[in-house]
C-alpha cells in the first residue's frame, strides 16, 4: 500500500467521525424540522377554524340585532294599542303582535342554533390552542437538545476538522476533490478494499459493493502508488500487501 493510499485511509478514519457527528445533528435537526412542519400546519388549520368562527359569529350579532328589532317593533306596537279608537284598529295591530312574536321566535330558534354553533368551535379552538402550546414547547425542547448537542460536539469537531486539513496538504487537490465527492455519496465510506475470495484464483473483488474487479487493476494497486477507484460504486480501492 502506497504512501498516498495510506494517506487516504487516514483521512477517512477523520472524515467518519466528522460525519458520524454531522449524522447525529442532522437527527435531531430533522427532528426540529418536523416539528416545526407540525406546527405550521396547525396554525393553518387553526386559522381555518378562527376564520369559520369569525363567520358565525357575525351570523350571530346578525340574529341577536334581528331579535332585538322585532322585540322592539313588539313593545311600540304594544303602546300604540293605548291609543286605537276602533275595534278593526285593534285587531289589526295584534295581528301585527302576533305576526311580529311568530316571526321572532324563528330568529330566537336559530340564533340558539347558531350559538350552540359558536360555543363549540370556541371549545375546539381553545382544545387545539393547548395542544399547540405543547407541541411549541416540545419544539423548544428540541431545538434545546440542538444546541446543547452542537456545543458539546463542537470541540471535538474543531480538532477533526483541523486533523482533516494537516491530512488534506499532503494529498493530491484532485484526489482531494474526489474523495469529497464520494464521501458525500457514502456518507464517508470512500475507501474500499480490494478482496480475493479464491487465494488460488486471480479474482479480485471491490468489498463496498462485492462486484469483481478487472484483475489490472489489482496489480496496479500492488505495484503502484496510486488512485484507483471502484467502476461500478466509484470508491476508493485499496489492497492489502500480500492479498
Amino acid at each position: 500500500m502506497g504512501a498516498q493510499v495510506e494517506a487516504l485511509r487516514n483521512l477517512q478514519d477523520v472524515q467518519l467521525q466528522i460525519v458520524d457527528i454531522q449524522q447525529q445533528c442532522a437527527r435531531i435537526e430533522r427532528r426540529v424540522d418536523a416539528q416545526e412542519r407540525k406546527i405550521r400546519t396547525m396554525d393553518r388549520d387553526l386559522e381555518k377554524r378562527h376564520d369559520e368562527l369569525r363567520r358565525d359569529e357575525v351570523r350571530l350579532n346578525t340574529l341577536e340585532v334581528d331579535v332585538a328589532g322585532r322585540t322592539a317593533n313588539i313593545d311600540k306596537l304594544r303602546e300604540h294599542l293605548n291609543t286605537v279608537r276602533t275595534n278593526k284598529e285593534y285587531a289589526d295591530i295584534m295581528a301585527q303582535i302576533n305576526n311580529e312574536k311568530a316571526d321572532t321566535t324563528k330568529v330566537e330558534s336559530e340564533a340558539m342554533e347558531v350559538m350552540e354553533i359558536v360555543e363549540g368551535k370556541r371549545q375546539e379552538i381553545a382544545g387545539h390552542d393547548e395542544t399547540r402550546a405543547r407541541e411549541v414547547a416540545r419544539l423548544e425542547e428540541l431545538r434545546t437538545e440542538l444546541d446543547q448537542l452542537r456545543q458539546t460536539f463542537a470541540p471535538r469537531l474543531a480538532k477533526l476538522e483541523e486533523q482533516k486539513q494537516a491530512v488534506v496538504a499532503g494529498i493530491d487537490p484532485g484526489v482531494v476533490t474526489l474523495f469529497e465527492r464520494v464521501s458525500e455519496r457514502y456518507d464517508g465510506e470512500v475507501l474500499a478494499e480490494v478482496v480475493r475470495p479464491n487465494p488460488r484464483l486471480d479474482e479480485f473483488r471491490c468489498n463496498g459493493c462485492h462486484m469483481q474487479l478487472r484483475t489490472d487493476i489489482a496489480n496496479a494497486l500492488m505495484t503502484r502508488d496510486e488512485v484507483q477507484t471502484c467502476k461500478t460504486c466509484g470508491r476508493i480501492l485499496f489492497i492489502r500487501t500480500g492479498a
